[in-house]
């Protein structure tokens, strides 16, 4: 049981160490992402597409607390336009990387929400007219 203790004590700090480790693009608050090949982003080592990046992106502001997303140079105006995406689904700034300064992308306006579908399965309200003409 001892070792077993210790075994399990040394694989959460190994998971920890890994951890501190791997989080290693973000600065100054942001997430730095690397645009890669066929609409792509790298992070951390790992090269994701924009339906991983986006969660990605989500754990590092729930974990980490990042405030805003920089795609380092050589994006597609696509790329931009996906970051931005991200930044606004996720509440957070996006930037471009300009040399050494950061350039604001623009967020894409907000869709606007569609009115609710309508109800399929609505009680019938003949019934209950029905029930109170026979109270009366």
């Amino acid at each position: 049981m001892k070792n077993f203790v210790r075994g399990l004590l040394l694989a959460v700090g190994m998971v920890a160490a890994s951890g501190a480790f791997a989080r290693s693009d973000i600065r100054d608050g942001n997430a730095q992402v690397k645009p890669e090949k066929n609409d792509r982003y790298s992070i951390d080592g790992a090269t994701l597409g924009k339906a991983e990046l986006y969660g990605y992106i989500g754990d590092l502001r729930d974990t980490d607390g990042i405030t805003g997303i920089v795609l380092k140079r050589g994006g597609t105006d696509e790329q931009r336009k996906i970051i931005g995406s991200i930044a606004r689904a996720l509440k957070l700034k996006a930037f471009e990387q300009d040399g050494r300064e950061l350039k604001s992308i623009d967020l894409p306006p907000e869709a606007p929400t569609p009115p609710p579908p309508p109800i399929e399965n609505k009680p019938d309200p003949a019934p209950a007219a029905e029930a109170q003409a026979e109270h009366h």
